[in-house]
């Protein structure tokens, strides 16, 4: 035995190996931080679940308010179990997967026999990529059955058939086997709310959606909810997502007000009103919004001890605010928060990791700081998975254009082109790939406009691209298309490519008319062709639109 293990006060002991029920104490380690505590003893048989320490995602945790009420009926007599229980459902929902995670195991301490929290449980692993343990959880659901009412069985029996349609994402028998097994449970208990949501996110196309996708038919089986549970704060944030996909800008607004109303603890619900708040030209409330959720996060991690890098979210919310901030010109808090976030890590090999080191090098090229962002580019070339590798050569390939060496960034887009050609390979579902593929056409797109000599043929590539920047609709997507247009539009004016420059500049005004760069393009047009009055109009306009940015940013383009 270790003798560390064994110098363990027989209490914790206990605790610690599951053999007792009751909370572990919380006991002063001053020379051993959760995370070694995780790696010197695996937590039923896991040092790690998805890259996050066992131990950190078994800590206590107590109840907490203003999460959204998640009603899900189970067969506990413990109260404080069902309480527990519903907390993660709440988490669950609102993507906190660590809280999630405690508020289950918390609720098992009070009733080590509650089936659905180890379907809960089973869930939030597949969301952390991590299969085995997804597996494990629903195992050991099936091994209490005999304390399951009906209703838990059936969702039992509906989580095994969605695990079997995960394990072969791109099989359509097994996506609608697991359809079929949520119409019987729906059928069967009619009132079951949580059934009916997994119904939602069994229309999207692939068996591990969590209502992120966007179909009419999932929008159908939402709107129903919400006809029973008019309060039920999931439908409401899925049918945000639902919108989103049809660019129903207005409606998902609603339902982004009606989540943070109903949920004001969840950074999650703040985060999602602020997609919509950004994307109909409220940037000053959505900013409040993502801030928030930050404070919220920021202080959930101070008090419960654990690193922000464990929360997927955290980089989201932090990216998505810096992009704001970078659409008011205010560039230097933008790099403070993209600095943080390219600094995050986490064990293992997690899927989307790769994706948060995207940002700062493309602000330090905004900045002009192109030697920054090429070694931070390089290295990224050298990394470990295809996604890291794609984005270092779409970075290089970004800085030689934009320092005018036009055959190194080909190398780099034809570089982007075979690393897009791996991940289709290594992943059959084509995601990682499919969220990779607009940043490759852009700086094709970029390249063709460079050597295009107003030919229509190049032309019409780069109007291709334009047109499917605008086709995407996430908040992330967004915003980055904004950008995306708003250099096609200045690259062509700086060309001299008169017409397709004014072509240029309507497609980024359509995208967002009321963005300060949208105006300056149309003023800087508009002083080329001579017209002096729209010139001085949009350019106040612009100038507004920047009031709050640096004052280095504003000389470089001119303001005063």
């Amino acid at each position: 035995m270790n003798p560390w293990f064994s110098s363990l006060p027989f209490a914790l002991l206990l605790a610690l190996t599951g053999l007792v029920r009751q909370p572990a104490p919380r006991l002063a380690t001053p020379t051993l931080s959760i995370e070694e505590l995780s790696a010197r003893i695996p937590i039923c048989g896991l040092s790690h679940v998805g890259g996050i320490p066992s131990a950190v995602l078994r800590q206590s945790v107590v109840l907490r308010t203003g999460l959204g009420a998640v009603p899900t009926p189970t067969s506990t007599k413990s109260s404080q179990a069902q309480a527990f229980f519903e907390q993660g459902m709440a988490y669950l929902h609102g993507y906190v997967l660590v809280e999630a995670a405690r508020s289950f195991h918390e609720a098992l301490r009070h009733d080590s026999t509650l089936v659905l929290a180890h379907v809960g449980l089973s869930r939030l692993y597949s969301q952390l990529d991590d299969t085995t343990a997804a597996r494990r959880e629903v195992r050991r659901a099936q091994t209490l059955a005999r304390f399951a009412s009906g209703r838990e069985q059936a969702h039992i029996a509906v989580r095994l058939a969605q695990l079997r349609a995960i394990d072969e994402l791109t099989s359509k028998s097994r996506r609608l086997a697991y359809r079929r097994a949520l119409r019987r449970a729906t059928r069967q208990f009619p009132d079951d709310v949580e059934l009916w949501l997994l119904s939602g996110n069994a229309q999207e196309n692939l068996a591990s959606g969590r209502g992120q996708g966007s179909t009419p038919e999932g929008i159908a089986v939402y709107e129903k909810i919400l006809r029973l549970a008019p309060d039920l704060p999931a439908a409401h944030h899925f049918l945000i997502h639902s919108y989103e996909g049809t660019k129903a800008y207005d409606k998902a607004l609603l339902h982004g007000e009606a989540y943070a109303r109903l949920a004001p603890s969840l950074p999650h619900a703040r985060h999602m009103y602020a997609h919509d708040l950004m994307k109909t030209g409220q940037i000053d409330a959505a900013i409040t919004r993502l801030a928030g959720a930050d404070s919220i996060e920021r202080r959930t991690y101070e008090t419960e001890r654990y690193k922000p890098d464990y929360d997927w979210h955290h980089a989201h919310n932090l990216t998505l605010l810096a992009l704001c901030y970078q659409y008011q010109g205010r560039l230097a808090e933008a790099e403070i928060l993209l600095r943080r976030v390219y600094a995050m890590t986490r064990p293992g090999d997690v899927k989307w990791t790769f994706y948060t080191k995207k940002s700062y090098p493309e602000l330090l090229l905004a900045l002009g700081r192109s030697a920054e962002a090429e070694a931070l580019a390089t290295e990224l070339t050298k990394g470990k998975t295809g996604g890291e590798r794609f984005l270092g050569h779409y970075l290089l390939g970004r800085a030689h254009v934009q320092g005018n060496r036009w055959a190194e960034a080909r190398r780099e887009a034809t570089a982007t082109g075979a690393e897009l050609a791996a991940l289709r390979q290594s992943d059959p579902t084509g995601a990682v790939a499919g969220r990779l593929r607009p940043f490759s056409r852009y700086l094709t797109a970029l390249l063709d406009l460079h050597e295009s000599g107003n030919r229509p043929e190049a032309l019409a590539k780069v109007r291709d691209f334009q047109q499917s920047a605008r086709n995407q609709f996430g908040p992330d997507g967004w915003i980055e298309a904004l950008f995306q247009l708003e250099t096609i539009a200045e690259l062509a004016q700086t060309a001299g490519m008169t017409a397709f420059a004014e072509e240029a500049a309507k497609t980024l005004a359509d995208h967002d008319g009321g963005y300060a760069g949208t105006h300056h393009a149309l003023a800087g047009l508009a002083r080329q062709r001579g017209d002096a009055a729209t010139a001085e109009r949009e350019g106040a306009l612009a100038s507004a639109g920047w009031q709050r940015g640096d004052a280095e940013f504003r000389k470089r383009i001119g303001l005063k």
